[in-house]
């Protein structure tokens, strides 16, 4: 395999997963920003193994060690980063399969377990170590969004096309009647819970826009973002780190930011090129304090910004 001139992503990835740097928390953050920000060129290299459109990804916690993909090819790989990037190393099949599409992923806290969700009206809990199937959460209408509680990995959130958002405990019977946090006509296309409340959880609606919701108090939301304009068609949404701001997509809108218990907006990020019309689309955060946001587009490229210092930029 050729390399790349320059400072490649194999130069800092493959140190920094075969150092670990310890002791200083920022240490690590700190030498992957200014090794990165002074490449000419990044190393790239398509990670080949669906067989059809891939609709998530998700990297495992604390490092993006592990990655897992699903897609209309209706199953769940799993790549181990580091091989796949420097060999021609394969990913693994999970053995649990989905009956049609996946549409969403997620890691618990460990690493240990998958939980993936779609288009066949279920949840399937994968073990990493085993690739065995632990558990099947069915629903009503096809899964959209999972989130797994930032304190418990036995509690997730599901949103759904039925427009409704569950939470279910993984140690309760699979075929059990999960907590119904929101109930709308409309499906709920996302749902994060914030990672320092826990207690609190976003959501993104097709016709209801964005809410933030109080797991104590179902059925009605604590906050509709979005002032006059709530009313909207949102396909995204997510939390920074430290849960102090959130980050939404709507459609044909570009991605806008909110602070946590403000409805209206702080900024809205746009682009002559950019568009969000034609098919759903995801958005987060990026940088080593969240400085960044991403979003795709119907032009075929993604869109990153960099969010102002100043309020009245």
């Amino acid at each position: 395999m050729k390399e790349l001139k320059g400072c490649g992503m194999r130069c800092s990835v493959g140190f920094l997963s075969r150092r670990e740097l310890t002791g200083q928390s920022l240490m690590k953050e700190e030498f992957q920003r200014r090794r990165l920000a002074g490449c000419t060129s990044l190393y790239k290299k398509n990670l080949e193994g669906h067989f059809g459109c891939v609709n998530a990804i998700e990297f495992s916690n604390n490092g993006g060690e592990w990655l897992v993909s699903g897609g209309d090819d209706r199953r769940v790989l799993l790549w181990d980063m580091e091989k796949a990037i420097h060999s021609h190393s394969k990913p693994v099949k999970l053995k649990g399969e989905h009956l049609s599409n996946i549409f969403c992923l997620a890691f618990d806290s460990t690493n240990t377990k998958v939980f993936s969700g779609g288009n066949d009206e279920q949840v399937i809990l994968h073990d990493v170590e085993r690739r065995e199937t632990l558990n099947v959460f069915l629903h009503i209408d096809a899964v959209y969004s999972l989130s797994v509680s930032p304190v418990n990995d036995n509690i997730f959130a599901s949103s759904s096309d039925d427009g409704r958002v569950l939470i279910w405990d993984t140690r309760e019977p699979p075929h059990g009647e999960p907590f119904c946090l929101a109930s709308y006509p409309s499906a709920f296309h996302s749902v994060m819970f914030n990672p320092v409340e826990p207690r609190l959880l976003a959501t993104a609606n097709s016709k209801e826009g964005v809410g933030l919701w109080d797991i104590r108090k179902p059925r009605s939301s604590l906050l509709r973002y979005g002032g006059s304009m709530s009313l909207q068609s949102a396909m995204s949404v997510r939390f920074n780190s430290t849960g102090t701001q959130l980050l939404a997509l709507r459609r044909r809108l570009p991605p806008v930011l909110y602070e946590l218990h403000s409805r209206l907006p702080s900024f809205q990020f746009d682009n002559q090129g950019y568009f969000n019309s034609c098919t759903m689309k995801s958005c987060c955060f990026a940088g080593d304090k969240d400085q960044y946001i991403l979003s795709g587009s119907d032009d075929f490229n993604l869109y990153m910004w960099k969010i102002p210092n100043d309020p009245e930029a």
